[in-house]
């Protein structure tokens, strides 16, 4: 068993810049996880014409050269699908197709189809039920009078940092939780800091919340209901892999291995109101209608303080750029994970990456690479 120091620099570990690209790559091995094997028949990916990626970008009137923001992102695979096909793949740092990646807060946007799935089947028919009637241990917490829909919005009000380089800050001390004990027990920890539905604040333990209504509402294990309901029928050619804490729940918020294409896979399914590859539905085609769009002051794009921490949109556990191309949404993961979707111009486009400085300057990497992402789709798009 580790110690609170031991698990902390742990998590200090992944992320040395001479370490941190196999470690995005091998933490499955090295940590405690879970299998979601890959299922007997694969439905293949459509290969179209090879598309290149544009030569520059903007971020405004500032010009960044494409292979010198990929290079600086140290991005080891990047795939683009249009109108369903596999337009673009490019793979670096040492990886191959076949090596999965840690999606880190990318597992937060699956875990919320999830959610879609076991409230079309009717386990969660009522999202604005509170979470304590799945989950009464809760009471006396934060999460106390919360709903579902505002756990799924990080809307909760609970008390939150979410600091990755600080270790005294929640996220970090969640971290420390589910290697040396339960998560469960961690979010029972959690504190009021604004009433319910007024503050949009981005939390990883709304995510683990989500997971544990999840396992009470259907009465399966998480990877048990991910494999039959999503892996199985995804068509995926690879294994889905997930840490978990040391009492064996899997870790939704940010624990999930997968190969590139898989991850462009789940993209496609999105874009295509909840359909696998061969037309089978996977998630509810009303859910995926109205996943991404706001429905609150604090979670529309452009907002930000007093009614967000983030200028960037927010629901169901997937962004919204601040300046929307297309109805576009992305789920997006820290150093560098990125699943974009952007149903207007049938573009889906998947990114790993592991920017070792992303506490310093992230945010205008992120802001960069949707840039990027759009700029894209509108070229594919004409």
């Amino acid at each position: 068993m580790l110690t609170q120091a031991e698990a902390k620099k742990r998590w200090e570990d992944i992320f040395d810049p001479n370490d941190i690209d196999l470690n995005f790559r091998s933490m499955w091995k090295t940590w405690p996880s879970l299998t979601v094997p890959k299922p007997k028949n694969t439905l293949a990916l459509n290969v179209g014409e090879k598309s290149s990626l544009p030569t520059i970008f903007y971020v405004g009137r500032r010009s960044v050269e494409t292979a010198a923001h990929l290079e600086a992102m140290r991005t080891s695979g990047f795939a683009i699908l249009h109108r369903g096909h596999l337009v673009h793949e490019a793979y670096g740092r040492g990886r191959n197709q076949n090596d999965p990646a840690i999606l880190w807060s990318v597992s937060k946007a699956i875990t919320a189809l999830l959610v879609g799935i076991a409230h079309g089947e009717g386990a969660l028919s009522d999202l604005n039920a509170p979470v304590t009637d799945y989950v009464p241990e809760l009471l006396g917490t934060g999460y106390q009078g919360v709903s579902i829909q505002q756990v799924l919005d990080m809307l909760s009000g609970i008390r939150w940092r979410e600091v990755y380089d600080d270790p005294d800050s929640e996220v970090v001390r969640s971290v420390v939780s589910f290697q040396i004990g339960s998560q469960d027990d961690f979010a029972c920890e959690m504190k009021r800091q604004r009433q319910p539905g007024t503050f949009n604040q981005y939390a990883s333990i709304e995510t683990h919340v989500l997971g544990w209504v999840l396992r009470r509402a259907t009465g399966e294990r998480i990877q048990d209901f991910l494999r039959t309901r999503l892996w199985s029928k995804l068509g995926a050619e690879g294994d889905l892999h997930i840490l978990a804490d040391r009492v064996g729940e899997p870790v939704v918020f940010g624990g999930m291995f997968m190969t590139l294409r898989d991850l462009a896979r789940v993209g496609q399914m999105v874009l295509d109101a909840g359909r696998a590859l061969d037309g089978s539905q996977i998630v509810p085609a009303g859910w995926i209608t109205s996943m991404a769009e706001p429905d609150r002051k604090p979670l529309f794009p452009g907002v930000g303080p007093p009614y967000a921490e983030s200028e960037y949109g927010y629901k169901n556990q997937w962004w919204i750029p601040m300046r929307r191309d297309g109805g576009d949404f992305s789920a997006i993961g820290i150093y560098g994970q990125f699943l974009y979707v952007n149903p207007a111009r049938e573009v889906v486009i998947a990114m790993n990456a592991a920017y070792p400085d992303y506490t310093t300057d992230g945010p205008m990497r992120t802001l960069e690479t949707l840039c990027l992402f759009q700029q894209i789709a509108q070229k594919l798009s004409g």
